[in-house]
């Protein structure tokens, strides 16, 4: 099987990237900085292509790196730049499809590395089906994909979503639920394959308005007939947290609001 790893990132003017992730596969990086081009090289017998836009939008940038994966790739494995991946990715990657050839997607580990901002990351436990349930928090970084799937399902990003948009968040929930209603092959995997140094954040800006009318939105999209109920129950315990300073009924308000600008779109 061959591996393609596609990293998104920003202002990089060189492949040193590659190297400071610890990457040893073919890679794609999709690099959004202020021109435009495309460069290609070779790095310990892999290839690595380097495409630079000028559009911004997490979202579209990992539709740019879905676009020049190679055809002849097996699986696809989203990165971000903030990951340094463990020697030996490229084999627990491969021998986990390769044990499970039912599996078409599988969500790996991914441990925290940061040095101060540490975030909380629900471990996976066993290797099990990838649900609803416990996929809801989940983003795409870690998950690797055969490519067949995408290009059987037509998947690709909603570029209305994520970080450089309106909506901060939710391109990766709205994909992974996608998938699952697709009846994707969908798993999860116990092995951890990278950490994540996420001490600076790129668009989280703590628990305001702008967050919750941004999850209202997501939350309309995947559920348009509930998602009216669903947020009173998420504004209740979001009300609740230590690091929340907002009422259950301002955050409910947001909800609300991110619904209704979602539907006139």
């Amino acid at each position: 099987m061959k591996l393609v790893v596609l990293v998104t990132t920003m202002h990089q003017n060189s492949f040193d990237i590659y190297n400071a992730m610890n990457l040893h596969t073919d890679a794609v990086i999709a690099n959004q900085a202020d021109e435009n081009g495309y460069r290609e090289t070779i790095i310990n017998g892999h290839s690595v292509k380097l495409i630079t836009t000028s559009s911004r939008g997490l979202s579209r940038n990992r539709n740019i790196a879905l676009s020049h994966a190679a055809q002849d790739a097996n699986i696809l494995l989203f990165s971000d730049d903030d990951l340094i991946f463990d020697d030996d990715y490229e084999t627990k990657v491969i021998s986990e499809f390769e044990k499970h050839p039912e599996a078409q997607a599988i969500k790996f580990n991914i441990h925290d590395i940061s040095a101060t901002r540490h975030i909380s990351m629900a471990r996976i436990q066993q290797f099990e089906r990838a649900t609803r349930r416990n996929m809801t928090s989940s983003g795409v970084v870690g998950l690797a994909i055969k490519q067949s799937v995408f290009q059987k399902n037509n998947l690709k990003f909603n570029e209305m979503f994520g970080a450089g948009t309106d909506n901060l968040c939710g391109e990766d929930t709205i994909l992974i639920m996608e998938m699952l209603n697709r009846r994707v092959a969908f798993f999860r995997s116990p092995l951890d394959i990278a950490g994540i140094d996420q001490t600076d954040s790129s668009w989280f800006e703590g628990y305001n308005n702008r967050y919750f009318e941004s999850a209202g939105a997501v939350i309309g999209t995947i559920y348009p007939r509930l998602s009216y109920l669903f947020v009173i129950r998420s504004a209740y315990r979001f009300s609740k947290r230590a690091k929340c300073t907002m009422k259950f009924l301002e955050i409910l308000a947001c909800y609300y609001k991110g619904i209704r600008n979602n539907e006139k779109k």
